[in-house]
């Protein structure tokens, strides 16, 4: 048999997993560029009188989640305001004695096409 030597093989090992963490930290950056038309036009819809301006300051763009291998970012109240705007939900999802006044899945809905072309070119920038 003949003896086989390999030169760069652990260059090309780091190189890739440089590659993983890079694609990871894109993805991320590609969802958080997605939110952001949808987190706009919640702020800026008409649908409800936010007197106070609380629910509109209190939209956010969520950290990264993850559920089964699939990342994604919710837009919407933080957690952490909810006991200030609770009320947020009422609005979008109307109750008993009040009709829905949605603003966060017509603002999702609008902006579709907008989301898929961010991520898209948040990736490709980053691959180049």
């Amino acid at each position: 048999m003949a003896d086989i030597e390999l030169t760069g093989v652990d260059e090309i090992l780091n190189k890739l997993q440089q590659i993983g963490t890079n694609i990871s930290r894109l993805e991320n950056k590609a969802l958080k560029n997605a939110g952001e038309p949808v987190l706009e036009d919640a702020k800026a819809t008409n649908a409800f009188n936010d007197r106070s301006g609380k629910l509109r300051k209190g939209l956010k763009i969520s950290n990264i989640k993850k559920l089964d291998g699939t990342k994604y970012v919710l837009v919407g109240v933080d957690k952490s305001d909810n006991s200030k705007i609770y009320y947020g939900k009422f609005l979008e999802f109307g109750t008993s004695k009040m009709p829905a006044k949605p603003f966060l899945q017509p603002a999702y809905e609008k902006n579709k096409d907008t989301i898929e072309r961010t991520i898209a070119e948040t990736l490709k920038e980053g691959l180049k």
